[in-house]
């Protein structure tokens, strides 16, 4: 009897429950990487071939159903002034066999006496010579010698209007007027060899435009030439 008392009582108990277990979260899925973009494909160029130059000033291109006239100095203009403003551009200079006495107004020495190391970045060695002039002991390959004193004129009156109070700005006169006075030049004869590389950076695109903001070219269809002879 005892037993049997035992083994209900034993029936009456409750089990201990069982802890559930902890619901972890699933762990997020790694993104996927950014697809990288496609780069895109460069325009295709269409052949063209040099026809010629006019008035020793604009380059003559053919290309398709159109024909492009091209300002050569402009363009060249382009060319150099990208060139001269590129990181590490080292300029090629040249020391003056006969070193040159520079006269200029007071506010225009001054003024290039002011930036010499900036002179000195582009190749021109520069120094005071008492009594109001300025002797150039080196300048740079692209400057014909015959121009320095007019490179220089021009430079330091681009500085006194626009480039004194700020370096940046500076920087920039002398680069445009260095572009400008290292560029083959309009009304002069020019070799087929520099039109061709001129052409070329126009008609592949890496020069469109002057480094005053100007077109370097103009364009006429073949249509708008008919249309002037009344062929359309």
């Amino acid at each position: 009897m005892e037993k049997v008392e035992n083994i209900r009582a034993a029936e009456t108990i409750s089990p201990e429950p069982v802890p559930e277990r902890e619901t972890v979260p699933p762990s997020p899925a790694p993104p996927e990487p950014a697809a990288e973009p496609e780069a895109e494909p460069e325009p295709e160029v269409l052949p063209w071939r040099l026809a010629g130059e006019v008035l020793n000033t604009y380059i003559i291109v053919e290309q398709g159903d159109k024909v492009l006239f091209i300002d050569k100095h402009a363009a060249h203009e382009r060319m150099n002034f990208d060139r001269m403003k590129a990181a590490g551009y080292d300029p090629m200079a040249q020391t003056l066999l006969s070193p040159m006495v520079c006269r200029l107004a007071p506010e225009e020495q001054a003024a290039l006496l002011s930036h010499l190391p900036l002179l000195e970045e582009f190749g021109f060695g520069v120094e005071d010579f008492g009594g109001g002039a300025l002797v150039v002991r080196q300048a740079p390959f692209d400057v014909d010698p015959g121009d320095i004193e007019a490179t220089l004129t021009e430079i330091a009156q681009k500085l006194l209007t626009t480039g004194t109070a700020d370096p940046g700005a500076a920087r920039d006169e002398l680069l445009h007027t260095m572009a400008c006075k290292a560029a083959i030049k309009g009304g002069w004869k020019t070799s087929p060899r520099e039109l061709e590389r001129v052409a070329q950076a126009v008609m592949s695109g890496q020069v469109k435009y002057c480094p005053h903001g100007r077109p370097v070219a103009i364009e006429l269809t073949r249509q708008q030439l008919e249309k002037q002879f009344k062929r359309s």
